[in-house]
């Protein structure tokens, strides 16, 4: 078989299991619409930024996804259901739909309240068994969290060392100096 011909079988191969692995990729899961939430500044919340919904809760999840967050962003999702007798189930994600980092649910009434920092995109989805649930989310992201720490490095004129800190570099050094003098004579001396 001639190098023309091992190559064009290799790239039909290739171009059969991209093929396979498309139509295999497409399964009912995937046709779930995804929405991106508008985080925004809201008059009525004095700090951070946040995205407001109202929807209705099915069997089907409603999908949603915040992207753009960074470790100093605290984070917040808050779903309660409108009727009191709903259950309406929130799931938090990170990169996988089929899996939840955060699972809650709004029965006997309450709210499902979860905090938290992350880094890049989260989703959340939403479904309960009861078709036409409504329910309302609010997606919360604080302000920046400023760490209140030092610098390591201070300029010269703002080091504060103390008086006896430079004696205490030269003593250190002159006994390391006296230790290694009386090594090297304390060695010759064996030797002769």
């Amino acid at each position: 078989m001639t190098f023309r011909n091992m190559a064009l079988a290799g790239l039909v191969c290739v171009g059969a299991l991209l093929a396979a692995a498309t139509a295999s990729a497409q399964t009912p899961d995937d046709k779930i619409p995804v929405y991106r939430l508008d985080v925004r500044e809201v008059p009525d919340i004095p700090e951070g930024k946040a995205a407001l919904v109202a929807g209705d809760a099915g069997p089907t999840p409603d999908r949603f996804f915040v992207e753009n967050l960074h470790m100093l962003i605290p984070v917040s999702v808050t779903v309660r259901p409108v009727n009191p007798d709903d259950v309406i189930n929130v799931k938090v994600h990170k990169g996988k739909w089929d899996q939840s980092l955060r699972e809650g649910s709004t029965a006997a009434g309450k709210q499902v309240n979860f905090k938290f920092r992350t880094q890049g995109e989260f989703q959340i989805s939403i479904d309960s068994q009861k078709p036409a649930s409504p329910y309302k989310m609010v997606v919360w992201l604080g302000p920046d969290i400023k760490p209140k720490s030092q610098p390591i490095i201070v300029p010269k004129s703002q080091y504060d060392g103390g008086a006896g800190s430079k004696w205490w570099w030269w003593g250190g050094g002159a006994a390391v100096l006296i230790a290694v003098l009386a090594f090297v004579f304390l060695r010759r001396k064996k030797v002769s």
